[in-house]
């Protein structure tokens, strides 16, 4: 679904654009940028949330790592 609605370009910045695209294609133009950019900004988020949790749980793994090493070396000769 497509909406309808009102965006304010510098003056300048919509005579460069001009130069590469007709009136007619500026909207798909910006829609275009738009999703890349959001995906990009979404992409960043995601990755900081597992940055987050990663840190979050390093410590709860450091001590599992620390539990299991006991039985790691069993069976095995010293």
């Amino acid at each position: 679904m497509t909406i309808r609605t009102t965006i304010y370009l510098d003056e300048k910045l919509l005579e460069r654009v001009r130069r590469f695209v007709a009136p007619s294609g500026l909207s798909p133009l910006i829609s275009e940028l738009l999703d890349e950019k959001v995906r990009q900004l979404e992409r960043a988020e995601i990755e900081a949330a597992i940055c987050e949790g990663y840190l979050a749980t390093n410590s709860e793994r450091r001590e599992l790592n620390a539990d299991w090493q006991v039985v790691d070396g069993e069976g095995w000769p010293t």
